[in-house]
């Protein structure tokens, strides 16, 4: 009997030493991802009987996201084509992307979490190892050195422009969300700036359509944060920023960042050719 129980305790032992070793990889995933809640537009074309839906993502990283799906006919390795973030708006920046189906898990009420990873996205990891392996450096020349911020405070877009307006810049400063995605329906930025925490629309929710959009998705995004949590520079680089900056931020902070990431056209020789590749640019400050 006591060496029954012997082998129990020790059966369950070695299984949470188990469920332990698998916490870190479970933690490394779970920062990867961002708790973004905006609206998806599924599309299945090729499924036995095709449907749309609009559902409501639950996690998002930058090579794909989770969604809360409300009706059967998900499977893994389906193919689908994602809207995300999915608006109705007039300016909104709507872009179907394909997707693949890695994961499907029924949830309580009927409903199912899907999880998807963009094509896109393999497409540009694989295309940027290439390109680390051979020494290039991302192309982000754009016919017009704009930089495009959102800022409602009429003082701080003051700073913002006669900051970079010495760099030779074109500075294009706007209040709200909605106005900028009007912008970016016609211009290409070298550098877009939003706040974390804007009113009509959050600076992670812009920077997901800016890096869901193919025309746009090269373009360097700075985030600003006034409530200065781990968890809102976490979410930036995760989903895309190349830096997240408390506010009030240093003015000469600012401009170093966006020299960095698009040289100005007054000093691009003493700056040279952009010098980061994703979230990197964090090394050089």
């Amino acid at each position: 009997m006591s060496s029954t129980v012997s082998a129990v305790e020790e059966k369950a032992k070695l299984g949470s030493a188990s469920a332990g070793a698998k916490t870190p990889e479970i933690d490394r995933r779970r920062r990867r991802r961002a708790k973004i809640s905006a609206q998806v537009h599924v599309k299945a074309a090729n499924a036995p009987e095709p449907f749309e839906e609009i559902c409501m993502s639950v996690d998002v990283s930058r090579d794909g996201l989770l969604f809360t799906g409300k009706r059967a006919g998900y499977w893994k390795g389906q193919q689908l084509e994602v809207t995300f973030p999915y608006s109705t708006a007039a300016a909104a920046l709507n872009t179907a992307q394909p997707a693949n189906i890695v994961r499907v898990s029924e949830q309580p009420g009927g409903k199912f979490q899907v999880a998807v990873e963009f094509h896109a996205a393999r497409a540009t990891a694989k295309g940027e190892q290439l390109g680390a392996a051979n020494g290039a450096v991302p192309a982000m020349t754009k016919e017009r050195s704009v930089v495009l911020a959102v800022e409602p405070d009429t003082r701080t877009a003051e700073v913002m422009r006669n900051l970079l307006q010495q760099d030779g810049y074109t500075i294009v400063i706007v209040p709200t969300a909605q106005e900028a995605l009007e912008v970016l329906r016609t211009t290409v930025p070298v550098v877009f700036i939003a706040e974390v925490e804007s009113t009509d629309m959050s600076g992670h929710d812009l920077c997901l359509i800016i890096k869901r959009n193919e025309r746009l998705a090269r373009v360097p995004v700075i985030l600003l944060t006034r409530s200065a949590q781990p968890a809102d520079y976490s979410a930036s680089h995760q989903l895309g920023a190349v830096v997240c900056m408390a506010k009030p931020f240093q003015p000469e902070r600012l401009q170093h960042v966006v020299r960095l990431v698009a040289p100005p056209p007054t000093i691009k020789s003493a700056y040279g050719a952009p010098r980061f590749s994703g979230n990197n640019i964090e090394r050089t400050l």
